[in-house]
């Protein structure tokens, strides 16, 4: 087993179908709750990659949510490093803002299915080549990855928030998209976030529209997981045994 560190920021915000597909391929998820004081480690020392998952706070509220920081700083820490790690939305937009690049606020939230595209850039990545060409990923945020940090490579794009997946240095991987929303998860946003609406659509067709996509996007993103793990235990078997 690979263990994975993994930074929940709240409830009904957790790894849930992609942490279920990690699970599945080899991985130990190793949740901390900042939220509820568990302290944001300096450093990877006992595990294997990192993991950051989505949440309600913008990358840069660090009054009202003080791990941020921290947060920031393992994810610096990490890819300075060389060691694995996978970010996902707010994590994705930490992973930004750690590495000096811009987020910046949407006017109007995107919330739903969109279409995302494998641009030529992942073709040889060791996580970003298993997606296909193309594939529909659940969309849910106001705040947006404004641009790559400088250095990084720009894996994934689509719609109207063309940053949606990117790598810094050899293995911080981070996305704007989510992989791992399953119906429970989606029920929950739709009932206690506005993003929906204020995106100008209904619950009812989003939830809908999740459940007309939801096995192609495990089609898409269950073997974004798998070779995550397997570059995980490929870099701690190398890390193990030079």
């Amino acid at each position: 087993m690979v263990r994975i560190l993994v930074i929940q920021h709240q409830d009904g915000a957790d790894a849930r179908r992609f942490g279920d597909w990690l699970t599945e391929a080899g991985a130990e998820l190793v949740v901390r709750r900042p939220d509820l004081g568990e302290p944001v480690p300096g450093s990877l020392d006992g595990y294997d990659a990192l993991m950051v998952l989505g949440g309600s706070p913008g990358p840069l509220d660090d009054e009202t949510h003080p791990w941020l920081p921290a947060t920031r700083a393992l994810q610096r820490r990490t890819a300075a490093d060389g060691d694995p790690s996978f970010n996902i939305c707010l994590g994705g937009e930490l992973a930004a803002v750690a590495h000096g690049a811009r987020v910046r606020r949407r006017d109007r939230p995107q919330a739903g299915v969109y279409e995302v595209r494998r641009r030529p850039e992942a073709d040889d990545d060791p996580v970003f080549s298993a997606m296909p060409q193309s594939a529909r990923a659940v969309l849910w945020h106001q705040e947006e990855i404004a641009e790559i940090p400088a250095g990084a490579v720009h894996l994934v794009d689509g719609t109207q928030a063309p940053v949606q997946a990117f790598r810094v240095g050899r293995a911080c991987w981070a996305t704007q998209f989510h992989p791992e929303p399953d119906p429970d998860i989606m029920r929950s946003w739709t009932r206690i976030t506005p993003l929906a609406a204020n995106a100008g659509r209904s619950a009812q067709d989003v939830l809908a529209e999740y459940a007309a996509h939801e096995n192609a996007i495990e089609q898409a993103f269950r073997p974004v997981a798998v070779a995550f793990v397997e570059y995980v235990r490929r870099h701690r078997d190398g890390r193990h045994h030079p």
